[in-house]
């Protein structure tokens, strides 16, 4: 049966375009046995061939759910936004989750949630933080500032600020819609990140967890309005979040009084023994799913 990966190329991303999707799609490739093709996220009720489809990443932005009959879905790193948390936990919903657990939660309040509506399911933590480990630093390594607001970045030394190179890896603003040529894009900027990196400052998971993977010390800022977000807390379990001021006419001055409680030169995490669990416990799930009839 073929395997077919995630892609977005549906309305929903006209404006703009999210490389961390990209990422999450390049990772759970690499834990795949082929890839025959893709479908779109927001159209996964439209699919009429049968194919095996991981669910990992964040779902969904649109009501079309549950995925057509022909899907037979692996869920591993799967996410549930909290706009969707009606549309994936209708009695519809409920009843296909059930047809195809235990599953594979990104983070534990969606695992929350899957308990609370009497789903089984389990914390599987996210796939891209299955990337392979880089052979060692940069001679020059360079300070990536990646998805971070103006208001955050006043948290930074100046001397961080002026040398940082930045990047918005979540809104890419060309008019791409060829799922291969982003998959290039994301690749490109992996690349990146693995060869020049010595530290990654960034709000944005999907960068994050990669380069944690990847073996480059990360620091990351966020939103202090969002300590409840808990598609963050994955992070928090890694290399700990660092609470920002995003509002407020007070918001720079308060974050620069932030900066000297923030480790700006932290070391590089060593997962691999996570890793390695992480991708037997995704071997498992798709196994399940590959011999279910």
């Amino acid at each position: 049966m073929d395997i077919r990966v995630l892609e977005f190329t549906s309305p929903v991303f006209r404006r703009f375009f999210n490389l961390g999707d990209d990422i999450q799609s390049l990772a759970v490739s690499r834990l795949l046995p082929r890839v025959n093709g893709h479908v779109c996220r927001e159209a996964l009720n439209s699919v009429d061939t049968n194919c095996i489809v991981p669910m990992n990443g964040f779902f969904m932005n649109t009501n079309n759910w549950p995925p057509s009959p022909f899907v037979r879905p692996v869920f591993f790193a799967f996410h549930v936004r909290p706009e969707a948390v009606d549309t994936v936990f209708s009695t519809e919903g409920i009843a296909y989750l059930k047809r195809w657990q235990p599953i594979g939660c990104r983070d534990v309040g969606t695992l929350e949630l899957m308990r609370r509506h009497g789903v089984e399911g389990y914390y599987s933590r996210c796939v891209t933080l299955t990337l392979p480990r880089r052979d060692g630093n940069p001679v020059d390594g360079e300070v990536f500032l990646v998805g971070v607001s103006d208001a955050a970045r006043h948290a930074l030394p100046r001397s961080l600020r002026k040398q940082a190179i930045v990047v918005d890896q979540a809104k890419v603003r060309l008019p791409i819609t060829r799922t291969s040529l982003k998959l290039a894009l994301a690749q490109e900027l992996l690349d990146v990140y693995r060869q020049r990196a010595r530290l990654v400052i960034t709000s944005k998971i999907h960068c994050a967890m990669p380069c944690i993977a990847m073996g480059i010390p990360v620091v990351f800022l966020y939103d202090s309005a969002k300590r409840d977000d808990y598609r963050v807390k994955i992070i928090d379990d890694l290399v700990g979040i660092h609470y920002v001021h995003e509002h407020g006419i007070l918001a720079r001055l308060r974050n620069r009084a932030l900066s000297s409680g923030i480790d700006w030169s932290p070391a590089a995490l060593d997962i691999e023994v996570m890793k390695a669990d992480i991708r037997q416990q995704f071997a498992v799930a798709l196994e399940r799913v590959m011999g279910t009839s």
